[in-house]
């Protein structure tokens, strides 16, 4: 799904106030992004949010109950379609019930050179959203996230397989419960340095849209084994400064998911 998420006033207003200063004391300088989360600087993120209450409010709804629960209303089908047919008519009410999931936000910046190679999300992720804040009148081609679909079924495997530890043992239907990603770094070189990868990648899945890079506007989606997108800044003007909102929905932690998730992932 994309659409405009705020009025541009509303964004532009925001994005004066975005915390750029705050999450490029975390960054390292020889690192191309860095990110502000609720989770792991919640000193941090209370007090930015203390100095700025256009982003408290912002905050306080997407980590809200409510927000949790029209995200299960609104994406019941899609929801209840990552698990198999019998799992999800015998514990229907178990999956959708409110108190196993969360919200988390994250203040991100990512510089010109950044690649965050292709992945599907955390496996206990449910909704990701990613909202953009480019500089009011920035017209830039890239900056958006960009979403893919395998070229075929064949294709799908290939790729699972290569990067999930015993991928060929999963049935399909399972897959859209699990996560999977290539190799990713951090540098402001990085896309030659996964470039192997993310040729391999374009081999077998094409690239289906990009979210618009506009301000105020949003990408999000329903994990599932076909949510893979990435980022690729390698090719974007030079000196570019990428602000977004990440707003996540995820499944609180649960030591059987935990302990699965670690047999399959890949290391």
């Amino acid at each position: 799904m994309c659409q405009r998420l705020f009025a541009e006033s509303e964004a532009a207003s925001l994005l004066t106030q975005f915390p750029t200063s705050e999450i490029e004391a975390l960054r390292r300088p020889e690192v191309s992004h860095a990110t502000l989360s609720s989770l792991r600087h919640p000193e941090l993120v209370k007090s930015f949010l203390q100095s700025s209450p256009d982003w408290n409010t912002v905050y306080d709804w997407f980590t809200s109950e409510e927000f949790v629960a029209d995200v299960l209303t609104t994406f019941r089908s899609q929801i209840k379609a990552k698990y198999p047919p019998i799992i999800r008519t015998l514990f229907s009410k178990w999956i959708m019930n409110p108190s196993r999931y969360y919200g988390e936000v994250q203040f991100s910046l990512r510089l010109t050179g950044s690649v965050l190679s292709p992945h599907t999300d955390n496996a206990d992720k449910v909704l990701a959203l990613i909202v953009y804040f480019p500089d009011v009148g920035e017209t830039s081609t890239g900056g958006g996230t960009s979403f893919y679909l395998p070229r075929s079924k064949r294709s799908e495997f290939a790729v699972f397989n290569r990067y999930k530890r015993f991928g060929w043992l999963i049935p399909l239907g399972l897959r859209r419960l699990q996560s999977a990603k290539l190799p990713t770094v951090d540098s402001f070189n990085a896309s030659q340095e996964v470039g192997e990868h993310l040729k391999f990648f374009d081999r077998h899945y094409r690239r289906a849209f990009d979210a618009p890079y506009q301000l105020g506007a949003a990408g999000g989606f329903i994990k599932n084994q076909y949510s893979w997108h990435d980022l690729r800044l390698d090719d974007v003007a030079p000196g570019m400064i990428r602000s977004s909102l990440l707003v996540n929905v995820f499944l609180r932690p649960s030591r059987a998911r935990a302990l699965v998730n670690r047999i399959f992932t890949r290391r």
